[in-house]
């Protein structure tokens, strides 16, 4: 029996609207739509900024599952959603190419295969589990894609990665006029190059590190692999920030550019996570959500003036605002070459 190409459509489209979009639609991914008997998947859910997100090492019955219900779907192409902050989908890779992008694939408002992962999610081993918060926050933003999602956020730029070479720590400038919300530029490109391995805390710093950066760990405050270094609160997350250079500023939004360095805001998924956004030179605030590419809006869709009044929901608890001087920052836990931009 030959077997029909499965195509990617948009779930909340109604039939002409799916008419319309099946230009765009892609392909099942090949490990799917090929699927060996020995195939193994791991998802990533797509949820944190301060940490790693949660990855699930599927068996090869649970895989094979996966495909199927990935083939049956009507759609596979992720909803549209305005959300950059917080669950925004399952990364879905061979086991052991989960950083080959190529290999990868995003899905996101499929009700067949999200409620199955979700259930993976909830039944996962106990060192690796989530707090029932993050499963409730998944649930309620998969019910919001279910019913639609967000189409004034349908078509987002993609990013072109730029050949460089990113071994090396890259530190941005301390003059604060030369911030700039430009990745693909910034820091030479590498916080896009190397979009993995970076995180909100190496881009608030301005500090390309490849380490997914943890507040103290760089100066020592815990052991080098310890995630996350001290507990997501704000005195704690504060007083690690300290201890590898910043300075506490206050709660107030600063008004003007620092003689050196630049500001940064701190936020807390209270008891969950950490986030930070950083002022650019234009006094505008730009963020890099986790692995997830660098923003300049919130979950709304909005440039972000002001991050206490900015959408970085579930981040619920804003703390207040640090300097932070790259040339002095120190958040890489061991000593490497270092270029400074």
């Amino acid at each position: 029996m030959v077997q029909k190409l499965l195509i990617w459509s948009l779930f909340f489209a109604s039939s002409a609207a799916s008419a319309s979009a099946s230009q765009e639609d892609q392909e099942l991914p090949t490990w799917c739509h090929h699927a060996a008997a020995d195939l193994k998947l791991e998802v990533e859910a797509q949820v944190f900024s301060g940490t790693e997100n949660p990855i699930l090492s599927l068996t090869e019955d649970s895989s094979h599952k996966l495909c199927s219900l990935m083939a049956a779907a009507r759609t596979l192409k992720p909803v549209p959603t305005c959300r950059v902050l917080g669950f925004v989908g399952w990364k879905i890779c061979p086991t052991g190419s989960t950083g080959n992008g190529q290999s990868c694939a995003q899905v996101r408002g499929e009700p067949g295969v999200d409620q199955f992962l979700l259930r993976q999610l909830q039944m996962s081993p106990k060192e690796t589990r989530v707090s029932q918060e993050v499963l409730s926050h998944i649930e309620q933003e998969l019910h919001r894609l279910h019913h639609g999602g967000d189409l004034r956020c349908k078509h987002q730029p993609a990013s072109i990665i730029p050949d460089v070479n990113c071994s090396a720590t890259i530190v941005g400038p301390d003059d604060p006029t030369k911030v700039k919300y430009d990745p693909q530029h910034d820091d030479s490109g590498c916080f896009v190059k190397e979009q993995d391995n970076n995180n909100c805390y190496d881009y608030a710093n301005d500090i390309v590190t490849n380490t997914f950066a943890q507040p103290g760990r760089g100066s020592g405050v815990c052991p080098p692999h310890t995630r996350p270094c001290v507990p997501n609160t704000c005195e704690d997350v504060k007083k690690a920030a300290v201890s590898d250079g910043l300075t506490w500023v206050g709660t107030e939004l600063p008004s003007s550019l620092p003689a050196h360095g630049h500001y940064v805001s701190l936020h807390i998924w209270p008891k969950t996570n950490f986030h930070w956004l950083r002022m650019d030179g234009d006094k505008m605030w730009s963020h890099k959500p986790g692995g997830s590419a660098v923003r300049n809006v919130d979950n709304d869709g909005k440039t972000i003036h002001d991050p206490a009044k900015a959408d970085v929901s579930p981040w619920s608890q804003h703390c207040g605002y640090m300097l932070a001087v790259p040339s002095k920052s120190n958040i890489k836990f061991f000593q490497s070459e270092s270029i400074i931009v």
